[in-house]
C-alpha cells in the first residue's frame, strides 16, 4: 500500500478556505510526526480568518487528516524554516526518499 505524508498550508477567509502551499515529507511517519511537532501554532483557531497547517497521510491516493494547528504569519515563517531544514536534513544528509511534488 502506497503511502506519503504533507504538509499542506491554507489560509482560512470568512467564507472559503484557500490551500496554497504544500510540503511533502516522504513516507516515513515517524519522521512526518516529528516534524509537524516542531511546529509552532495552536490547535484552535481563535479567528475566522486565520492560517492552518494540516498534516496529512495519503494511502493510495486518498488523503488522511493526522494533525493540524492554526498558526500566525511569525510562526508560520518560522515553520517554513523548519521544515526545509528538516526535508534537507533527511534528503541530503541522511538520504532519506523525500517525494517530488506533482
Amino acid at each position: 500500500m502506497e503511502t506519503a505524508f504533507s504538509i499542506t498550508v491554507t489560509l482560512n477567509l470568512k467564507h472559503k478556505k484557500l490551500p496554497y502551499g504544500k510540503f511533502s515529507l516522504g513516507r516515513d511517519k515517524v519522521s512526518s510526526m516529528e516534524i509537524f511537532s516542531m511546529l509552532k501554532g495552536r490547535s484552535g483557531s481563535e479567528h475566522s480568518c486565520s492560517i492552518q497547517m494540516d498534516l496529512t497521510q495519503e494511502i493510495t491516493g486518498l488523503p488522511v487528516p493526522i494533525g493540524m494547528i492554526h498558526c500566525s504569519l511569525e510562526e508560520l515563517k518560522e515553520n517554513v524554516s523548519v521544515i526545509s531544514r528538516e526535508i534537507f536534513r533527511i534528503a541530503q544528509l541522511e538520504e532519506g526518499e523525500i517525494i517530488p511534488l506533482k
